[in-house]
């Protein structure tokens, strides 16, 4: 535990007072997810783009937000069990970001989030994205350590609750929609 909070400490203090890492960390760990999920909403690939707008973005909304819910239930209930303090609320120096409501840190919901938005964008549109999606999410996780609101292990493990959850749910959707009988 002191290795976990020593490395999130020097990353924290190494981004505070720098010109550049405290912008985009700032960035990173609040609008990046945001932009991921959007992205990922209106995305087009070869294979659907002559599919009607609305009909492609209802169906990305599904199948990219019941793997989200499932997502953040799972680590809101995690989180709720554990309760493990935030670095701030540790005297570990103020973040760098105003949080709105603080629930406990491990492990880290945006982590989650993140992860299993790149894992949905892989499945869905890897010709499109790529490992884009993947950078984006380590981006994400990352710079919430940068800013002081999480310790590492909270976002490690949050990384991995996010491509298993946001995994099995789509593969599970997928599942339901092409080879249950309910829907043939």
């Amino acid at each position: 535990m002191f290795i976990d909070q020593h490395w999130s400490a020097r990353v924290h203090q190494m981004t505070k007072p720098s010109w550049l890492l405290r912008p985009v960390a700032i960035f990173c760990a609040t609008s990046l997810l945001f932009i991921m999920m959007t992205a990922l909403l209106f995305a087009c690939s070869p294979v659907d783009c002559d599919v009607n707008l609305w009909e492609r973005v209802w169906g990305s909304a599904i199948t990219l937000g019941v793997p989200l819910f499932m997502t953040w239930l799972v680590t809101f209930g995690l989180q709720k069990l554990v309760k493990r303090e935030r670095p701030f609320e540790n005297g570990r120096g103020a973040p760098l970001i105003q949080m709105v409501w603080i629930e406990p840190s491990f492990p880290s919901a945006h982590a989650a989030l993140a992860f299993a938005t790149a894992a949905v964008g892989l499945f869905r549109y890897a010709d499109v994205f790529g490992p884009w999606l993947f950078v984006a999410a380590a981006l994400v996780a990352l710079s919430r350590v940068a800013v002081g609101v999480h310790y590492l292990s909270d976002v490690v493990v949050g990384a991995m609750v996010g491509l298993v959850v946001g995994s099995t749910t789509w593969y599970g959707l997928m599942w339901l929609f092409f080879m249950s009988p309910w829907f043939h």
